[in-house]
């Protein structure tokens, strides 16, 4: 008789299929014993940080008070996005016939700019150090809240705002949707579509000098309110700091660099201790007679040590000589996440060139172009919608309309750079707008230039030395070819006599011509 196949039971086949399934599973869903202690739960970023925003916020406060790495991110930061002038207003107000009108637009220019010498309700700071606080505010505490105050009586335009400190609005306070109240998350109050509608905050910050001093939680309309953060999760409600994710290393580097530094001085003491022989049987006293002594060394002196005493070096042999490298690949590690470049974050120009730190420079500016773009829209633009309604309101300006909406086409232009090899990329800049394949208004606000201010100065200048009797020519630059003369300059003399490009005879006249025509493109082309 023929053998019948017996079935294999349902579990045992559920087994081979779920062994079958982990074999063609993705690596980084492995739960197998290399993986046990990756252990991670899924959940919203506001529950992630419901229990741990105070403290991640507290930690970052603390690196950057203590640990220098951390500060001058920061002050790179600050000094890169916003700059020491601040970031300029352009006017963007056009006439029916589409051109600029020029008279409103300086209106509000020279408003703004006279509104920015104080408009915090303080009166503390000026609009540059302000963004510049607001901003290094965001990356540590990972948030900041600025509150607007409509109808300011203390300044002309009716509008100040306020620095409000991310622990005055409680993250404790937590609140379901019901009974047609809206939900809170994170001391923020929400409506059915996710919008801010209020903020719940304390008046004042916790303070020992208010100890006892009972808080007072409020409710401010979140039209009152920028919350300016940088969310990276969907539904995210409160900020983390930039820092988080190279806050340990940061940590433990600091703590690396401490005990070497503690060790090597150590070291650098020389220290040593006195000890019996060992095959000593008895062993004279101690001249101080307490069972302990210490001896000063002077320069060409011996002293005598007591019969059955011995001296033991103690060295500790630091700086050890990985010091140096554990150092620079951990700073890179944590320039990695903080996203700028390990030259500049550590100050470390050793080994490179130019092309190393040019692409270095690239890749670390085009992060900074990202910050400067969101911290426009997030903060420049409301702040300057609401400044120029307050402004007409109160006659501050003065236009055609108080209709706010009417003026509010602008633009804000941002700091820039200078060029790594300015020769090289002046003569690239040339020749780009000579083939039609960029613009100077492209040119210059890679550098945070206005090319109408830029046209303005040449104008005035040329006014001035005119007036002086002084007559302004562009230098050739001298030498890597920035420009060449046209075929038709190239007269060479069939004699031999000279030729322009001054090779004949040499007596100079040709060169003289030659860079004269160079001079006069230049000029023509900036």
């Amino acid at each position: 008789m023929r053998a019948i196949a017996r079935k294999k039971p349902f579990l045992s086949r559920a087994k081979d299929a779920w062994r079958a399934l982990r074999g063609r599973s993705i690596a980084a869903a492995d739960t197998g014993r290399l993986f046990a202690d990756w252990l991670v739960s899924r959940m919203t970023r506001d529950d992630e940080t419901r229990w741990t925003l105070g403290q991640i916020r507290a930690r970052a406060r603390d690196l950057e008070n203590n640990d220098p790495t951390s500060r001058h991110y920061l002050r790179m930061l600050a000094t890169n996005v916003i700059g020491a002038d601040g970031m300029r207003l352009q006017s963007q107000v056009r006439n029916n016939d589409g051109r600029l009108n020029k008279p409103f637009n300086d209106r509000i220019e020279d408003a703004w700019n006279e509104w920015l010498w104080q408009p915090t309700r303080d009166g503390k700071q000026d609009g540059v150090s302000f963004q510049r606080l607001l901003l290094r505010t965001v990356a540590r505490d990972g948030e900041v809240f600025v509150r607007m105050h409509r109808a300011f009586e203390r300044n002309a335009f009716g509008f100040a705002l306020e620095a409000i400190d991310p622990d005055l609005v409680d993250e404790t306070y937590n609140r379901q949707a019901e009974g047609g109240d809206n939900e809170i998350r994170l001391g923020v109050e929400v409506d059915a579509d996710g919008r801010a509608a209020a903020y719940h905050m304390f008046l004042k910050a916790p303070s020992s000098l208010t100890s006892g001093v009972p808080r007072k939680r409020v409710r401010v309309p979140a039209d009152e309110i920028l919350h300016l953060y940088d969310p990276e999760r969907v539904g995210q409600t409160r900020g983390l700091s930039w820092m988080v994710s190279a806050m340990v290393s940061l940590k433990m580097l600091a703590g690396y660099v401490e005990s070497e530094l503690v060790a090597s001085r150590i070291s650098a003491a020389k220290m040593g201790f006195f000890q019996k022989k060992q095959d000593a049987s008895s062993a004279g006293a101690l001249p101080s007679g307490q069972g302990s002594f210490t001896m000063e060394a002077n320069p060409g002196t011996f002293g005598v040590l007591p019969e059955g005493w011995e001296i033991a070096d103690f060295n500790l042999d630091h700086p050890s000589t990985a010091f140096g490298d554990f150092v620079k690949a951990a700073l890179r590690q944590v320039s990695t996440g903080l996203g700028v470049s390990y030259n500049g974050l550590a100050n470390d120009l050793e080994g490179v060139n130019y092309s190393s730190i040019r692409a270095g420079l690239i890749i670390e500016r085009d992060l900074w172009r990202c910050v400067q773009r969101w911290w426009i829209g997030a903060f420049l633009r409301p702040v300057f919608a609401e400044w120029l309604n307050m402004a007409l309101l109160h006659s501050a300006v003065t236009l055609d309309s108080r209709d706010a909406r009417k003026f509010r086409k602008a633009k804000f232009v941002p700091r820039g750079w200078p060029w790594v090899d300015p020769l090289k990329d002046t003569q690239a800049g040339i020749a780009g707008i000579s083939a039609g394949l960029t613009s100077r208004t492209a040119l210059l606000s890679e550098q945070g230039m206005d090319v109408e201010e830029v046209f303005e100065e040449l104008k005035e200048e040329k006014l001035l030395a005119e007036d002086y009797d002084i007559e302004v020519v562009p230098e050739s630059g001298g030498g890597g070819g920035a420009a060449e003369p046209d075929a038709d300059e190239e007269k060479d003399d069939s004699n031999g006599k000279e030729s322009t490009n001054g090779s004949a005879n040499g007596n100079g006249a040709g060169r003289a011509k030659l860079a004269a025509a160079i001079r006069e493109r230049l000029r023509r082309r900036l």
